[in-house]
């Protein structure tokens, strides 16, 4: 009984992670201008929608954003009215299987 628990685990395992690997693997997101003045643009390239946005301070601070679609997995972010400084944007997908941080410098 315990062989054949262990057997269907480690089948059943094999069988989720490459779909998630998939996931992360096939997904590129990249982010320009760096370092933004007014907008900072988001190129998602891969399956997560829809996708999610989160923006914190380098101190951890979460700043309210309203991201804008522009096209099939590009975004613009409005930052003109943020401080001077690095930011962290979180982008993740609605069922937390894909999840990015990438640091950007707002001017």
């Amino acid at each position: 009984l315990i062989i054949l628990s262990l057997i269907a685990f480690v089948s059943f395992s094999g069988a989720a992670n490459p779909s998630l690997r998939d996931i992360r693997q096939d997904t590129r997101v990249s982010i320009y201008p760096n370092p933004a003045e007014d907008i900072l643009m988001v190129q998602i390239d891969g399956n997560i929608t829809p996708a999610k946005f989160e923006l914190n301070s380098m101190i951890g601070n979460k700043v309210m954003i309203k991201p804008e679609v522009v096209g099939q997995g590009k975004y613009k972010i409005p930052v003109k009215d943020l401080a001077t400084g690095y930011y962290f944007l979180i982008i993740k997908d609605e069922e937390d299987r894909f999840k990015k941080a990438l640091k950007f410098l707002k001017r």
